[in-house]
């Protein structure tokens, strides 16, 4: 495969393409000279291997230093609103048991609320959402679908019964199922190559504290209501406690669009409005990407049913075998998960924006076997009998997943078409709602029956359905590695995103 790329010849810099030496065939590189169209590279050849690799003399950019104050502050509100987004869709949890106790449900109908009302509205709306994202303006959609999923949480707390509850809960997966696609989007067009994953760590690193943060938040809110702090606000004042709380919650959201008024829409990868650039069809029939991208969705899937699996079942793991008190069960994991989080995000983030330097848009799928590697090391550890084991395996579980999750993300915002961003991160976040939230709470109680493990031996039944799932991830995410790394360019994205024309691939 050779690749003719054009460049500007001014300014420009040997580049050594000194990475990709065990993949077999013949791979070669050559920038033309925007002037005089000449060829200009050196020749490497290693002999024992049998590969020609050619080093293009390229221009290379040196990234700056430092973010301009408007990026600061897109990653300020990179963070703030999934956060606040994910508050909202776990807030129920916290407050199912005063709410069943009113609305009189049973243990089955409450459940019920818990989960599909709000996985099915998201699921089947990310991609329609994703697809729109392609041909609006990302900023704006973020702020309607704030208002759209905050209106939501305000109507759960003057619902009536099981089935207003239910819409209400309905509208809050509507109003949120815009929120990935467009900032994936958003970062694609904000940011530089080198920085995208950054930005991407920022994104995640606010959906872990969201999701970390939620029961505390929403118990400290309920004990303020039931303290009697809200009587005196208009409308409220008189509800129920727990009423209160979902409409006291949902204000934060309301307060988005306004934020999103303070941003610009990033110039020069404007969405394009038209049907055919940004449609399903184009994004399967574009050259090489599908193929990692379904291997991406199945990577993201099979790591969200994991995930949602050991998730909902841990707090029984550490309450049946470890006899913890369901308030230290909050407290504890909360830290976990909020300090894996913390660390999960950022380092996924800057490995990806390193490894692309180096290795081009293959450099995020290297982060995703590194983070399934990490996956697959951290499941023995909760069947260690030791507590402060099963916590530590928890937070290695925490951070693979964070950095996987940032740079599955990180690889469409660099490697997808700018029009295709949306599309394409919608269909992935897509697979993982309904299949991660359908499938994983499940899967352990189905290994907890079929192997006769005792009740509290949750432990072993996450053993031997999450392991099989993370050795399936790591297969997979290598593979996707060397496809990838097979059929893409050599230049490294920092170089590549100074061309002034489509790169064309000519057959050898």
């Amino acid at each position: 495969m050779v690749r003719v790329l054009r460049m500007p010849s001014s300014g420009a810099t040997t580049v050594l393409v000194k990475y990709w030496l065990y993949l077999t065939g013949r791979v070669g590189c050559i920038v033309c000279s925007a002037s005089s169209r000449e060829s200009k590279f050196a020749v490497l050849s290693h002999h024992r291997m049998g590969f020609l690799i050619m080093a293009a003399e390229v221009n290379t950019p040196k990234p700056g230093n430092r973010l301009s104050p408007s990026d600061l502050w897109l990653l300020v509100l990179l963070f703030l609103v999934p956060l606040i987004g994910y508050i909202h869709r776990l807030i129920l949890n916290i407050l199912i048991d005063p709410v069943s106790q009113e609305l009189v449900l049973t243990d089955t109908q409450a459940s019920f609320l818990q989960g599909p009302p709000f996985a099915l509205a998201y699921g089947l709306m990310v991609i329609p959402m994703g697809l729109l994202v392609d041909r609006r303006k990302r900023l704006v959609l973020i702020g309607v679908g704030a208002l759209v999923w905050s209106t939501g949480t305000l109507f759960c707390g003057f619902a009536s019964d099981s089935s207003e509850l239910f819409l209400a809960r309905v509208i809050v997966g509507v109003g949120e199922a815009a929120l990935t696609p467009a900032a994936v989007s958003l970062v694609g067009d904000a940011f530089e190559g080198h920085r995208r994953g950054l930005a991407m760590g920022v994104f995640f690193t606010g959906v872990n504290a969201g999701f970390s943060s939620a029961y505390a938040v929403g118990g400290v809110t309920l004990e303020f209501a039931e303290a009697g702090y809200f009587a005196a606000l208009p409308w409220i004042g008189e509800l129920a406690p727990w009423r209160q709380v979902f409409c006291v919650i949902s204000l934060p959201g309301f307060l988005i669009p306004l934020l999103m008024l303070t941003l610009r829409e990033p110039i020069g990868e404007v969405p394009t409005s038209t049907s055919e650039s940004s449609s399903l069809r184009t994004l399967f029939r574009h050259p090489g990407f599908p193929r990692v991208l379904i291997l991406l969705i199945a990577i993201a899937s099979i790591l969200a049913v994991a995930d949602n699996g050991i998730y909902a079942w841990l707090p029984r793991l550490l309450s049946r075998l470890y006899t913890l008190q369901p308030s230290e069960i909050g407290v504890s994991l909360g830290i976990v998960v909020a300090i894996g989080g913390l660390v999960g995000g950022p380092v996924g983030g800057k490995l990806s924006d390193y490894f692309s330097r180096q290795l081009g848009t293959a450099g995020p799928l290297l982060v995703v076997l590194l983070g399934t590697l990490l996956a697959l090391v951290s499941v023995p550890l909760f069947v260690s009998d030791v507590l402060a084991l099963v916590y530590v395996g928890t937070g290695f579980w925490v951070v693979a997943i964070v950095a996987t999750t940032t740079s599955v993300f990180t690889f469409v915002a660099v490697a997808a078409p700018p029009q295709l961003r949306g599309a394409s991160s919608s269909i992935v976040t897509a697979a993982m709602a309904l299949i991660g939230l359908g499938l994983g709470p499940t899967t352990i109680a189905v290994a907890l029956e079929q192997f006769n493990f005792a009740r509290e031996r949750v432990d072993l039944a996450i053993l031997v359905s999450v392991l099989p799932l993370c050795l399936v991830v790591v297969t997979l995410a290598f593979i996707v590695l060397r496809l990838h790394r097979r059929s893409t360019s050599l230049v490294p994205i920092s170089a590549r995103e100074q061309y002034t024309d489509n790169n064309v691939s000519i057959e050898r």
